[in-house]
């Protein structure tokens, strides 16, 4: 299942968000080792306050966190503009009201650890998810930064990508990329999706 929770509606869904930022310290803190604050077991920035969209995959019954990420405009504060400007070749060109950006996509322990499968598997739900709710909202383009095995991963699943710049000064190569998006690229990560249903909404409140 997934749950889109925008600042209107995110009064409904503390629990989720309340398990995504547990997530969020578990896997970037704990196991990435990134220099990121956590209070109370939680991993929250500043990013957190700008009225992001966080795009939440559930169990079934809307309980559970697999997985999350989130969305903002380039027309505001974000993670990319303020820390990964090294990486930006011409930081004008990439802020515009159909450039958003997304950070802190994360899966959950089983799908990280145990099984390459549900990790490909579950992030080709979250980025089809991402798809749906930027064709509705008008979203052209993803800004996003990532490591080399997030490169493949998004190779793999259909998700195209322009790489722009990278950097060494964070641990591990890190790259700077520009994700298209149309109905074709959507619809055609849509169909690496093999399990049984869709755990595709069909609803998704077009963002002002």
């Amino acid at each position: 299942m997934i749950v889109f929770v925008e600042p209107y509606n995110a009064e409904k869904d503390v629990y989720l968000l309340e398990q995504m930022f547990h997530l969020r310290a578990k896997i970037f803190h704990d196991r990435f080792g990134w220099d990121v604050v956590v209070k109370d077991v939680k991993e929250r920035d500043k990013y957190d306050d700008e009225n992001p969209v966080y795009v939440i995959y559930t169990d079934e019954h809307g309980h559970k966190i697999k997985g999350s990420l989130r969305l903002l405009p380039t027309t505001g504060p974000t993670l990319s503009a303020d820390f990964f400007s090294d990486t930006d070749p011409d930081a004008a060109h990439l802020i515009a009201p159909k450039i958003w950006e997304c950070t802190r996509l994360c899966l959950d322990d089983d799908a990280w650890q145990k099984d390459h499968a549900q990790s490909l598997f579950a992030s080709t739900v979250l980025i089809a998810a991402l798809g749906d709710l930027a064709l509705r909202a008008g979203i052209e383009t993803i800004l996003g930064h990532f490591d080399a095995s997030m490169l493949h991963l998004w190779r793999r699943i259909g998700f195209n990508v322009e790489i722009l710049g990278s950097t060494s000064r964070y641990g591990r190569p890190a790259f700077l990329g520009l994700h298209p998006i149309s109905e074709a690229i959507v619809s055609n990560i849509k169909k690496r999706y093999k399990g049984p249903g869709s755990p595709f909404t069909e609803a998704c409140e077009v963002l002002a």
